[in-house]
């Protein structure tokens, strides 16, 4: 993709920002240095607003003198809880934390938005506000943002999202219209047995082998009630059960994940879950309780957003129609408010190589100014000489 000088002169801070932010990963809501070194920058870049949000989230506003609406950009802030494995000047000095999912990646591109904000700031045809969200790794982090009003003050028109994307190639842009990125529900079902001595197996119920049979059927939930045509997935993964090798579990506690790109499927499958286990227990005498936790609903993103994003492209070499996935995004929650898209960063073929949430994840930086482009051109920011810099 051809960037702008002024995108490609901010390399180095690009670099820089970037392999600080990686040095302090933080997990969930716990985001506390991290949020201090987003406000410090934020500050220089003199925000016409600039506020903490969801405990440890941040919201900046640049207003436009005649704004014909509002433009938000979202960036993710939190950490996974792995070790890093990458012995790298900047790797994680935080043990157990390490930014194995990017995140580090995505404040930086919106930090250096906020630059150019700031250096054109009377070329703004739009409001922009730039949100700079924790708990993006399970802690439904999106709506806490939302409900402390992200998306007012001024009402967001519509919102951006990016993820750095390791099978899409650096230099190239991943998106697609309609179902991207999975709606998830974390489930966990507890079987509870009756507990008795190995030597007399007939006196108890065993929560194990009740367990076991569950599992077995819980395969055919998706082989064989779910169209071919159709996606979904069933994965469980843990189970925890037994106190000995002598006696008969009369509790078993396995937990999971169900991933579908439709509300309507994902009901059909949970009643399906439920129905096997009123079979199983009144079968084996076991009772069985589930609990679903639905996280996140599914990334789509609108067809007149993603044909308008094409025309932000050189060409349409520079875009990759990418296949749905069933990994879970709660950028999702953004797009219930208003209007949204999200695509992918390509960083394939960059430094690394390793897959998002591996303990050796990395990535060629020079990938985020990518993104940082397409947003100025979202903004029809910077065709113009710039103004003071803020860094």
């Amino acid at each position: 993709m051809k960037r702008s000088s002024e995108v490609t002169a901010l390399l180095d801070v690009c670099i820089r920002t970037r392999r600080e932010l990686h040095e302090i990963p933080e997990v969930g809501f716990e985001l506390y240095r991290t949020q201090a070194y987003v406000l410090e920058k934020l500050y220089a870049c003199r925000p016409d607003y600039l506020r903490k949000i969801a405990l440890t989230g941040v919201k900046a506003v640049f207003y436009a003198k005649d704004p014909k609406g509002t433009i938000a950009f979202r960036a993710d802030m939190d950490a996974l809880t792995e070790d890093e494995a990458n012995e790298v000047p900047w790797r994680s000095q935080n043990p157990g934390r390490m930014h194995g999912c990017g995140h580090d990646g995505h404040m930086t591109v919106l930090l250096l938005l906020a630059e150019l904000l700031s250096r054109h700031r009377d070329e703004l045809a739009y409001n922009v506000v730039l949100l700079f969200q924790p708990g993006e790794e399970g802690w439904a982090g999106a709506k806490r943002m939302i409900e402390e009003g992200a998306l007012a003050n001024p009402t967001v028109d519509r919102i951006y999202g990016l993820h750095l994307w390791p099978t899409v190639p650096a230099g190239k842009i991943g998106v697609r219209w309609g179902p991207m990125m999975a709606q998830t529900s974390d489930f966990s079902i507890t079987v509870r047995g009756k507990s008795a001595h190995a030597s007399t197996p007939q006196m108890g119920v065993d929560a194990i082998v009740v367990a076991a049979e569950l599992i077995t059927m819980l395969q055919s939930v998706i082989t064989r009630n779910v169209d071919p045509h159709q996606d979904a997935l069933l994965t469980l993964g843990k189970i925890d059960g037994g106190t000995s090798h002598n006696i008969i579990a009369d509790k078993v506690v396995m937990t999971g994940t169900l991933r579908t790109f439709g509300d309507g499927l994902y009901r059909d499958l949970a009643k399906r879950m439920g129905a096997l286990m009123n079979g199983l227990q009144t079968a084996t005498g076991a009772t069985f309780e589930i609990a679903h936790q639905a996280q996140y609903p599914c990334v789509s993103n609108p067809r007149p957003m993603v044909e308008e994003f094409y025309t932000f492209l050189d060409s349409m070499d520079d875009a990759v129609l990418v296949e749905p996935v069933m990994a879970a995004e709660d950028f999702a929650e953004y797009q219930r408010s208003v209007s949204g898209l999200f695509f992918f960063l390509g960083v394939k073929g960059g430094r690394g190589g390793q897959p998002l949430h591996s303990c050796s994840f990395d990535f060629d930086e020079e990938a985020l100014l990518d993104g940082l482009e397409i947003y100025r051109r979202i903004l029809s920011i910077g065709e113009n000489p710039p103004g003071k810099d803020c860094v």
